[in-house]
């Protein structure tokens, strides 16, 4: 599948602020499934963001506007292949770091009691692994309600196992804390899934799992829906949790208040 994928984030203060300083992360990755054919970037004020590759392999783009504004744009345009071949060497070369815990990802009993109930029978066979995980993907779906109201970007997975209820991000983030406590490495991925339902709007970026399977490498795994990764999933940028793939974080100089609003645009193209 062939999809266009438009992020737009604006900024708006209530009174002129002195600088910012930003870094995002919206370049979709290549491998994995999908093939990244076209990105532009577009920063308001006539910015020239200068880019990167961070540790995990993400692209990331940064900038410092060192003028007096109000407002402040970022838009994305990508062309992203979907459902592409697999690739046939994963290349993963720090697998264990995945395995550790940290807030928002941490180690407590409502962790390790749905760890218990799905076990992995025979953590050497990737048949063993990948079916523990599809239970556990129906398991949050199933006794956890999406709830935009009750969290945050700061929850971590003790208020989500508190209140029973999250979005896609809290519900990855518990996916991660259950398969690392299953001792299975598993990493954080934000991006967008397509909903041909919706006419090709949608109103936020997505975020799912990721665990290795051994013998197989990465497997996507959307505890929201709740199913594998499929072509509506495009991947943006991964990590040990949202702080590391968060699609826009910065600070800025002055005493003014700030909002935020995004608009995400999905369109399936003829290939």
């Amino acid at each position: 599948m062939r999809l266009e994928v438009v992020h737009q984030t604006r900024y708006r203060y209530s009174d002129p602020i002195a600088e910012t300083v930003m870094e995002v992360r919206l370049q979709p990755m290549d491998g994995n499934g999908q093939r990244r054919l076209e990105f532009e970037l577009d920063v308001s004020a006539g910015i020239k963001p200068r880019s990167y590759r961070d540790g995990f392999g993400n692209n990331v783009h940064y900038f410092n506007l060192v003028r007096p504004h109000t407002r402040l744009s970022v838009t994305s345009r990508s062309v992203v292949d979907t459902g592409v071949d697999e690739d046939a060497e994963p290349g993963e070369e720090l697998v264990q770091d995945f395995l550790r815990f940290r807030s928002p990802v941490k180690d407590v009993p409502g962790v390790r009691e749905l760890a218990g109930r799905h076990h992995v029978i025979d953590p050497g066979s990737g048949q063993s692994v990948e079916h523990a995980l599809d239970e556990l993907t129906r398991s949050i779906s199933r006794e956890f309600a999406y709830n935009r109201a009750v969290t945050n970007v700061y929850s971590d997975v003790d208020d989500v196992l508190a209140l029973r209820a999250g979005v896609c991000q809290d519900f990855a983030h518990l996916f991660i804390a259950v398969a690392r406590a299953m001792r299975v490495p598993a990493r954080y991925v934000s991006g967008y899934i397509h909903d041909p339902r919706e006419r090709g709007v949608m109103g936020a970026s997505h975020a799912w799992a990721e665990a290795w399977v051994p013998d197989k490498g990465w497997v996507g795994y959307d505890a929201t829906h709740p199913v594998r990764i499929t072509e509506h999933h495009v991947r943006v940028a991964v990590g040990r949790d949202y702080t590391d793939a968060a699609p826009t974080r910065g600070v800025y100089v002055g005493s003014a208040t700030g909002t935020m609003e995004v608009r995400v645009r999905t369109r399936e193209l003829e290939a």
